[in-house]
């Protein structure tokens, strides 16, 4: 196992940032905007983070170390490509006997980009796709799998030793908005490790002492251990949260405050639904399906010029649609079609395209058509996309007024 020490280190690897560009022939579908992603250096910085209150010095971390065992890249691809989207693009490691690598989480900033590009090498990314999520995937270090550190008791600083044998492995996503760009382009991101979010309201200082030393484990002070290994994971900066736990469990979560943002009644989610251009919209044309697009009067108009034999053979899709499970919405669009046609509308997943809200077929006419649906959420999903799946059938639709609220 390699081993670096990252005080406030640098991962670099190649983020996507969106441009336009031409119709390549690969391309199984193409942005109204036409995107095109390039690369840039990335940064990201690993550190704990003690706060600034009153009791930040109520416990202090001596050893927070992790194994790396992956950097991923989740996006949304109108490309053909050779890996499932759903388990992400590796970026790191290129070789698997180069994984893992030991990451110490501490607060200085010594770490360079030229130590880390002699650990890891070049990384890029070399697929198109529009980026959702930046995902790093940890497990406990095999020969010291413990956090170490002192907490105070009784006014005094007595050294405690944190088990992470309650973790199997976890993986902390990052989403776009976490990034930050610097002028000259290069991104930024930072993997912090809250001390206060992981002890906040816990009565460490009851804790048993064993010896001179604080015990949390299986064995000692086994409740506390319990609090603390279910908070440990989501004591980080990360917005969504995959944790395999050593019972054989998995959670998969968003952190509470980025659920919030979208926990907002009578929020309309559709971006550019009123087609003031044609941005936020995405044109899919695959599997024998063509089409173009164009924008008039704050109408949207498809032209199907070969519909394809399936109706997602072309597609009109508005990407990034949140979706909270159980929760309540109202999709609302009015449409035209020059023939009638029978379409499919549905809401679901970009990386497994499994339906995870809404799917409604539809008959649209050669008359302008209000239609409403209602639907609840069947999972927590902050990047689902709306389809109009308008294949099989040649003809001109034409689209205006989509929204999408939150009802309940």
């Amino acid at each position: 196992m390699k081993f670096v020490r990252f005080s406030m280190g640098a991962l670099l690897l190649y983020a996507f940032m969106l441009m336009a560009c031409t119709t390549s022939s690969d391309q199984a579908g193409i942005e109204i905007g036409n995107p095109e992603i390039q690369a840039h250096s990335f940064l990201a910085h690993f550190f704990v983070d003690y706060g600034s209150g009153e009791n930040a010095d109520s416990v202090q971390l001596d050893g927070l170390h992790l194994a790396l065992s992956k950097l991923s890249a989740y996006s949304s691809y109108y490309i053909y490509v050779s890996f499932d989207a759903e388990d992400g693009l590796t970026l790191w490691p290129d070789v698997a006997s180069d994984a893992p690598m030991t990451i110490a989480f501490t607060e200085d900033s010594t770490t360079t980009i030229d130590d880390w590009m002699r650990a890891f090498g070049d990384i890029s990314i070399d697929d198109e796709g529009l980026l959702k999520e930046i995902g790093a995937h940890f497990a406990p270090v095999a020969l010291a799998p413990q956090v170490t550190g002192s907490l105070k008791m009784a006014d005094k600083n007595v050294p405690f030793v944190f088990s992470l044998a309650g973790l199997d492995s976890f993986e902390l996503r990052y989403m776009q908005d976490q990034l930050d760009t610097a002028e000259n382009g290069a991104i930024s991101l930072t993997v912090r490790f809250s001390v206060p979010d992981w002890v906040e309201g816990l009565s460490l200082s009851t804790a048993m002492l064993d010896g001179d030393t604080v015990r949390f484990d299986a064995l000692h002070n086994a409740v506390l251990w319990d609090s603390l290994t279910t908070r440990f994971v989501k004591s980080f900066s990360a917005s969504h949260y995959i944790v395999n736990y050593a019972s054989g469990t998995e959670e998969e979560d968003y952190a509470e405050d980025v659920l919030a943002r979208y926990d907002v009644v009578d929020s309309n989610w559709v971006s550019n639904g009123t087609f003031e251009t044609g941005e936020d919209w995405i044109l899919v044309r695959q599997l024998g399906g063509y089409a173009d697009t164009s924008v008039s009067n704050n109408i949207m108009m498809v032209n199907v010029t070969y519909p394809g034999p399936y109706s997602y053979s072309v597609q009109l899709i508005h990407e990034d649609i949140p979706l909270l499970k159980n929760r309540k919405y109202k999709l609302v669009f009015t449409a035209y079609a020059q023939d009638s046609a029978y379409v499919t509308v549905r809401i679901g997943s970009y990386s497994t395209y499994n339906t995870e809200a809404l799917q409604e077929h539809v008959t649209l006419e050669p008359v302008w058509k209000s239609y409403e649906f209602e639907y609840a959420a069947l999972v927590d999903d902050l990047f689902s996309r709306l389809e109009f799946n308008v294949g099989k059938n040649q003809t001109k639709y034409q689209f205006k007024d989509v929204k999408i609220y939150r009802i309940d």
